[in-house]
């Protein structure tokens, strides 16, 4: 019975709400644990589930040794199918809506060293439209500390070669304007991409204006940069998983290092909160120019 109810909200995520098919199949698997979990203590009906049989449940995933993030999914998946449940009359009290997560800690994000950047940067790249590529990519994403968004969104009307540095139109939150610089050597690297390289990535596709594009001449996806990453990470001997964000928050950090004050980084990120940077960067006594340091390897 219960598993026919499980299918069912299923069926609705997946034709009504156009749910990821990830979220789906977690979605599915924590509900058939939970539903398993019930069975083997004779609660067969989805209405004799009460609040503390849920929370019997919740414990066990802590026996179980479960991390604090599977168990807030496992409760995400819960209160989602008993609030359906609820909506369309199966039960008359919603015995998960006082189901508590525990806290997640927040880890440090990782900095890569400035030797890790170095080996990161300065690896052997191809010759070829692609290598190209990959290299300003790298430069400017360490260069510039801008997000995956905004790297796989770059039009080559934000990007100025002749002195250096990207433009980029106000968000909704800071609602400001931003002018973020770059250094020698990825201004070296993006004008070698951009001088043919782009071209012949581009032969044979129709976008005139996005900067980074893939060998489909069509632009890089989210998914296509992560995996670049992820490449000449694993070529250069960087032990630890890296992600966009990791250059992002490296950009960040080595600024302050050399002693650009938080506030300039903060708006070079486009960081409307002060607090948001202070989260994650120790401020420094120093205060300089931070377009002195807008690039650690000039």
């Amino acid at each position: 019975m219960m598993d026919e109810q499980i299918q069912e909200f299923i069926s609705y995520l997946q034709s009504i709400k156009n749910t990821s098919e990830n979220t789906v199949v977690s979605y599915k698997r924590d509900l058939l644990r939970m539903v398993a979990f019930m069975e083997e203590r004779g609660v067969l009906d989805v209405k004799d589930i009460t609040q503390d049989r849920l929370l019997d449940y919740a414990t066990s995933l802590k026996e179980e040794h479960f991390a604090p993030s599977s168990i807030t999914r496992h409760n995400t998946s819960i209160k989602a199918f008993f609030r359906y449940m609820l909506e369309n009359g199966n039960i008359d009290e919603n015995p998960a809506e006082n189901l508590r997560s525990p806290k997640i800690e927040k880890s440090e994000p990782r900095v890569l060293s400035t030797v890790e950047i170095e080996n990161l940067l300065s690896q052997k790249f191809a010759e070829d439209a692609k290598g190209k590529r990959d290299k300003a990519i790298l430069e400017l994403m360490y260069a510039t500390g801008l997000k995956t968004s905004e790297m796989i969104g770059l039009k080559l009307s934000n990007v100025d070669l002749s002195i250096g540095c990207i433009r980029l139109s106000g968000n909704s939150r800071s609602g400001k304007d931003r002018l973020i610089p770059y250094g020698k050597k990825a201004k070296e690297a993006l004008s070698d991409y951009l001088l043919d390289a782009r071209a012949q990535l581009l032969a044979g596709g129709e976008d005139d204006e996005t900067v980074f594009l893939n060998c489909s001449g069509t632009p890089m996806s989210r998914q296509g940069l992560w995996k670049l990453i992820k490449t000449y990470v694993k070529k250069a001997g960087v032990k630890s998983d890296i992600t966009p964000f990791t250059l992002r928050h490296s950009f960040a950090v080595h600024l302050v290092d050399n002693g650009a004050d938080v506030s300039s980084v903060q708006e070079l990120m486009g960081y409307s909160d002060s607090n948001t940077i202070s989260r994650y960067i120790k401020k420094r006594e120093k205060v300089k120019d931070p377009y002195q340091w807008a690039r650690v390897r000039n």
